[in-house]
């Protein structure tokens, strides 16, 4: 406690004044903390081969991971990510941040089927039940649910092995797709991030599509 005290003593703090990307960071001191979501590629987007680096997973992947990393990268894998828990259990978060809707997905997917050959999806879910029941992708596709707790990571580390991407409104499925520096990727997110429709300009990528 003593220690990060004394890391923190004299540090100026940079509050994220909106969730659009802010100019002003260009304007802070070399040395400060930053709090806020920052949830925008404008901040590091000159940098991105360093991120990518510095966010590399180090363990090596194991067991049921390692399986399914080697089917992913045997096939024009598309990772889709459905989102729900406490976006659909608790009723604060739902108001905020709403759920992708099934048509969404089907959209997503007819996108995906129209523009890609043999592509085989692997879905990544909370909630791996709902999403075989509700949404009927009729392509090849295989569902993961074993990473749980600790392990839930290596979620976003397989999505990253894949070639495209469907993301939910959600921070750990856009950074999965990010993470992914294969040329030509395809990339959909939902135009309606917030449940109240709020504009998110800023937070969708260059050349990811919004459906």
């Amino acid at each position: 406690m003593h220690r990060r005290s004394a890391l923190l003593r004299g540090a100026k703090f940079i509050v994220e004044p909106h969730f659009d990307y802010w100019p002003g960071i260009s304007e802070t001191p070399k040395h400060c903390y930053f709090a806020g979501y920052w949830q925008s590629e404008k901040y590091f987007r000159n940098h991105g081969n360093v991120i990518r680096a510095d966010l590399t997973f180090k363990d090596p992947l194991t067991g049921q991971n390692l399986e399914w990393a080697s089917r992913i990268g045997g096939s024009m894998a598309v990772g889709m990510h459905v989102r729900r828990g406490d976006y659909a259990a608790n009723p604060k978060t739902l108001a905020v941040h709403g759920l992708c809707s099934p048509d969404y997905y089907r959209s997503a997917v007819d996108f995906i089927a129209s523009h890609v050959d043999t592509p085989v999806f692997f879905v990544f879910s909370d909630d791996i039940p709902w999403v075989m029941e509700h949404l009927k992708i009729g392509l090849p596709c295989h569902y993961i649910d074993h990473n749980k707790g600790l392990a839930s990571h290596n979620d976003m580390r397989l999505m990253s092995l894949c070639r495209h991407h469907i993301i939910a409104n959600s921070s750990f499925s856009w950074w999965g797709a990010w993470l992914n520096s294969a040329p030509g990727k395809i990339v959909i997110a939902p135009r309606r991030w917030f449940a109240n429709g709020r504009a998110v300009d800023d937070l969708i990528p260059e050349g990811w599509l919004t459906l």
